[in-house]
């Protein structure tokens, strides 16, 4: 399997955890970030083929770090992840180029599909 690299992002822990440990076991090379802050921070540093995050967080939003990845690489895919969904965010994540919006809870099945989906055409970075 190629190695694309995914980075996390979610205030919760046990969320950042279980998506760490899920993709892994995929075989995807898996980095986490607990707010919006230190994900702009990793994002600036380094590259990732799909970001996940969560929108509601401190220090920066998901959809500003959605906004920021879109900024650095077009190409740098994103899944939105929310407990509190609307239809208005919903559609300014897409509208902003999110290749996805998974309400929480969710299932495995679910991000395992969206994550397939959103790599299936990409080369690793």
């Amino acid at each position: 399997m190629e190695n694309y690299r995914i980075l996390v992002v979610d205030d919760e822990k046990v969320i950042r955890e279980f998506l760490r440990d899920f993709l892994s076991d995929q075989g995807y090379e898996t980095d986490l970030a607990t707010d919006g802050k230190e994900a702009l921070d990793k994002i600036k540093r380094s590259n990732y083929d799909l970001v996940i995050t969560d929108i509601k967080m401190p220090n920066a939003d998901g959809i500003e770090v959605l906004k920021k990845v879109k900024r650095k690489n077009s190409n740098t895919e994103v899944i939105i992840i929310t407990g509190y969904p609307s239809l208005d965010t919903e559609a300014e994540c897409k509208n902003f180029g999110a290749a996805g919006y998974i309400v929480k809870p969710f299932q495995i099945n679910q991000i395992k599909l969206l994550v397939g989906r959103a790599l299936k055409s990409k080369k690793p970075v």
